[in-house]
């Protein structure tokens, strides 16, 4: 794959500005940043919304993803820091999650992939099953810090925090959310920011930094 990209950006004189998930590698904040300073632009901030002071917590990330290069993205970043995560698209099979999705220790779960949306639709329209499993996860003593990824646009629920900000009101414990889209989306990223964070959740248009601020209450060191 990666000669292959090299040939052809090889034959165009456009500049190229590749983002590949792994471990050492740059997250997909840290590849935008590159783009924009070799465009001689400046870094832009990445906005957030309902950050405050909360104390460090005990117990594990439990990362709920619509959205499997996002999950990716929140594993590599927060395995340098919390070991081995569990999860229904691993990063080594050994960490591959039972049957039932759950597994003692770190865990994140693509909603979206294949074995979960059969016969629904994609958990960026129909959120059910991530509702329910969110409502477990606020039960669960084990659960430390709950990660989620939000995806505005088109083909997406036209109204997201109508059905997560209830729900993450009754939740007592750090909420991380990133929220991906723009304020041109028809959901508005600081009308849907606003509402999430009102609900208690801090939320942030980097994914990287949102799971970054989830380790960060994990083990109480900032990165």
């Amino acid at each position: 794959l990666s000669d292959a990209a090299d040939d052809v950006t090889s034959r165009t004189r456009k500049s190229v500005t590749f983002c590949v998930l792994g471990d050492g590698k740059p997250t997909m904040t840290e590849a935008v940043e590159s783009f924009v300073t070799a465009r001689g632009d400046a870094v832009p901030q990445w906005v957030s919304a309902g950050v405050h002071d909360q104390a460090p917590v005990s117990g594990s990330l439990r990362g709920l993803f619509s959205g499997g290069t996002l999950a990716d993205e929140a594993m590599v970043t927060a395995a340098s820091t919390l070991g081995g995560i569990h999860s229904n698209i691993p990063l080594s099979p050994d960490l591959a999650l039972n049957a039932d999705h759950k597994n003692a220790g770190h865990i994140v779960i693509d909603f979206g992939d294949d074995d979960l949306t059969r016969g629904r639709a994609h958990p960026m329209i129909d959120p059910t099953l991530r509702l329910e499993r969110l409502a477990a996860e606020a039960l669960d003593e084990t659960c430390g810090v709950i990660l989620l990824d939000v995806v505005l646009g088109y083909v997406a629920d036209p109204d997201p925090a109508a059905a997560l900000a209830p729900v993450i009101q009754s939740i007592h414990k750090p909420v991380i959310i990133s929220l991906i889209g723009t304020d041109s989306d028809q959901q508005g990223w600081h009308a849907t920011a606003d509402r999430l964070a009102n609900a208690g959740a801090e939320v942030y248009l980097s994914n990287a930094q949102a799971t970054l601020r989830a380790v960060e209450l994990l083990t109480g060191e900032s990165r």
